[in-house]
């Protein structure tokens, strides 16, 4: 009784036998749309949720979890998406590096290593995002405009399964090959 009085849902319930069915759906939509303030408010103001929220708009399950049935794929797109990864950008936060010198190490381009240098522009990742694009020039969804400077973001968005699935089979490769590009490297 002390839990519900303490949610403060401008509600007047003095014992719980009082409770009716009415009052569960008032308190429930209550708290969803409370859940859903502290949740946006928590995504525009989190530094490290930068990418995700270029394309998290709203709360729901993502399709993705349903579409990829190999988990260590759909655990490595997810983990692209929320940043908890080792990417340099993540990487450099725990470091105290600065934002704008958490710079690719595989390419050496002079970029910064966040998810949108992986999925767009880094070298290292060349031939896998050609194969990507071509095989995305031949789905048959409208969504994605391959030449967008928001094609990270439209591809994070999409809803399509042909789409998603070859997303995270190029996310997981990237991964992989950073993998043993930085396994190589420190052998040397």
């Amino acid at each position: 009784m002390d839990t519900i009085k303490n949610l403060n849902l401008n509600e007047e319930i003095l014992n719980l036998e009082a409770v009716t069915t009415e009052h569960i759906k008032t308190i429930t939509k209550t708290l969803e749309e409370k859940y859903l303030t502290f949740w946006k408010h928590k995504l525009e103001n989190s530094s490290k949720l930068t990418f995700y929220s270029t394309f998290k708009t709203d709360h729901n399950l993502e399709n993705y979890l349903v579409f990829i049935k190999d988990p260590y794929k759909r655990r490595c797109l997810s983990r692209l998406r929320v940043s908890n990864h080792d990417l340099q950008i993540e990487i450099g936060r725990y470091q105290n590096i600065p934002r704008e010198e958490r710079l690719c190490k595989i390419c050496d381009s002079g970029e910064v290593e966040n998810e949108t240098h992986l999925l767009l522009s880094c070298k290292a990742y060349e031939q896998s995002r050609t194969n990507l694009r071509s095989s995305l020039e031949n789905t048959s969804s409208d969504e994605i405009n391959l030449n967008s400077q928001t094609l990270s973001a439209d591809l994070m968005k999409s809803t399509d399964s042909e789409i998603i699935t070859k997303l995270s089979k190029f996310v997981y490769s990237c991964f992989k090959q950073r993998l043993k590009y930085l396994e190589t490297r420190n052998a040397d």
